[in-house]
């Protein structure tokens, strides 16, 4: 039964990836295009497509099915399909790889956010077109992520979740497999390459669990395309595909900062390259092109505000006086700072909260709650690279250097501060310190001589790696199925709110104790779930949530 239920999964993963790929081939660029750019391209398409929809309409079953049916035809019409090129042998080993990452998928352990908003999140996609005052809900839903507009359409009939994180699954391989495609392609090296490589190597290597897979990784993914996009962007003379370029750079950067708001320090490179080349890119962002991007901005800045009554989170000036703002929504943001700097697991015996944030109190509990971890991460970015470069010759000659130096070193100290100050959590600063091995060993790593043969070696060493681990795991599992491992926690009317219009509802704490931690949260209890006293109006046909005072 598994079996065949892989298989189809197999051939699901290839067709909603051409349907992907299909949006993604609508945007023309005057470069070489690969199915993997087009991929990561289609994402950005369709959010935008599932934002604008959810203005107007409920996300149901019919509109996801009339999207992917869309895709596919895209792809069709854009591309003159070679079926003899699906026996090529790159094609043979990309498939296989993507049959080795599948174990991941299987009976996936739910990370940690997943229960509390992001199906919840999800369901509200399906059940209502857009609520303003969605903030009032729960705090989560503050400030939101345009990935998760994603998941809405991932729902299989009755509500069934399993696939809910395919998206993230997805994205993860196609960087997988682009970053192989972009080494193997060609025989001479760009530092590009050598900068893929170590996100290779480190993302087989790290992320070997589903639960591992939450918008922390989507985000680090775009990041991830910016720098590399800006890498391309110094590595060719000819202007006019440095303007191909600079335009992935900023549509990369601006979709990574919609999805996590930490990354917003990303947005200086597509700055510093507009700044640097005035002369020849002052004209290009009038391009039709770019008119997508302030479109896709404009779509989830009216979300935002819609959801609730500011325009950027956390900033106060951004809000109208809207009967669904709260002011608790923008005090969020000093929570969430002393929630990241480690304040309630260490120093709230010790300090007060406004002691613990001035004068660098934090550090040193900060310092000692992280070091393991991030020595961890940056053991797993560099030690794997090291050894590869053990097993490379030294060059005779080496005509590769970085380029745009002071750009990527501005990018990094303002990156790092941006993040030790706000938001130090490791995972959202992967792209920073992956970037930051990259600087330290590129020149190392252009001074040997690149072999195929030992690098296909060591990715095929790494995937096998991740399969074993998740192959361990499914022996220990007695319910062996494709998707989500579920919590079904049981739920009790809110009695903090009375009103004619929905019902609002709240875990059943007690009954739910079965569950852990995790019976206090709201899982695929009927939307809405909510602890907070709300009121609900309707008006022309949306409802308007507003939170009481307790």
């Amino acid at each position: 039964m598994i079996l065949s239920q892989i298989l189809i999964f197999f051939v699901s993963i290839i067709f909603i990836s051409l349907s992907v790929s299909g949006f993604g081939r609508i945007i023309d660029l005057d470069i070489k295009k690969n199915f993997f750019l087009d991929i990561f391209l289609g994402f950005i398409i369709i959010s935008f497509i599932i934002t604008f929809l959810h203005f107007f309409l409920k996300i149901d079953l019919l509109i996801s099915f009339l999207i992917f049916i869309f895709g596919i035809l895209a792809f069709l019409l854009k591309k003159n399909i070679n079926f003899i090129n699906l026996f090529q042998t790159r094609s043979i080993f990309f498939l296989v790889i993507i049959f080795f990452f599948i174990p991941i998928f299987i009976s996936q352990k739910y990370h940690e956010d997943f229960g509390y908003y992001h199906l919840p999140y999800a369901l509200s996609f399906i059940e209502e077109k857009i609520i303003f005052g969605f903030a009032n809900i729960d705090k989560s839903y503050v400030y939101n992520s345009i990935w998760l507009n994603l998941y809405s359409i991932f729902f299989l009939s009755d509500k069934n979740f399993n696939f809910l994180t395919l998206p993230s699954f997805l994205i993860f391989l196609s960087v997988i497999l682009f970053s192989i495609h972009q080494i193997i392609s060609k025989d001479k090296k760009l530092v590009s390459d050598y900068f893929l490589l170590i996100i290779l190597f480190y993302f087989i290597l790290k992320f070997t669990r589903i639960s591992e897979f939450g918008v922390d990784l989507p985000a680090a993914i775009f990041c991830i395309l910016t720098f590399y996009y800006f890498l391309k962007f110094s590595e060719i003379d000819l202007i006019d595909e440095k303007k191909e370029y600079f335009f992935l750079v900023s549509i990369f950067s601006i979709f990574s900062i919609l999805i996590k708001f930490s990354t917003i320090p990303l947005v200086f490179l597509p700055t510093f390259l507009y700044i640097k080349y005035f002369k020849y890119l002052s004209l290009d962002i009038f391009r039709l092109r770019f008119f997508f991007i302030y479109s896709l901005l404009i779509v989830f800045l009216i979300q935002q505000f819609i959801y609730t009554g500011c325009l950027f989170f956390p900033s106060n000036f951004s809000c109208l006086d809207v009967s669904w703002f709260s002011e608790e929504n923008i005090n969020l943001s000093k929570q969430l700072e002393l929630i990241n700097k480690g304040y309630f697991s260490l120093a709230k015996d010790i300090y007060t909260p406004e002691e613990y944030l001035k004068n660098l109190n934090w550090l040193s509990f900060w310092f000692k709650r992280n070091l393991i971890e991030i020595s961890e991460h940056i053991a797993t970015a560099s030690l794997p690279v090291l050894l590869f470069l053990f097993f490379q010759k030294k060059k005779i000659e080496n005509k590769l250097i970085l380029n745009e130096k002071i750009g990527i070193y501005f990018f990094l100290i303002l990156g790092l501060l941006f993040w030790l100050n706000f938001s130090p959590v490791y995972r959202f600063a992967i792209h920073l310190f992956l970037i930051l091995i990259f600087v330290l060993l590129i020149g190392p790593l252009t001074a040997k001589n690149f072999s195929k043969k030992i690098f296909l070696i060591f990715v095929m060493t790494f995937i096998f790696f991740n399969f074993s681990k998740n192959i361990i795991r499914l022996d220990k599992i007695e319910n062996i199925f494709l998707g989500v491992l579920k919590i079904e926690n049981k739920y009790l009317l809110n009695k903090k709110n009375i009103n004619q219009l929905v019902k609002i509802y709240r875990p059943d704490i007690e009954n739910n104790s079965i569950n852990g931690w995790q019976g206090r949260l709201c899982w695929d209890i009927p939307f809405i779930c909510s602890y907070n006293s709300l009121s609900v109006e309707k008006k022309n046909g949306y409802l308007i949530i507003n939170k009481l005072k307790n």
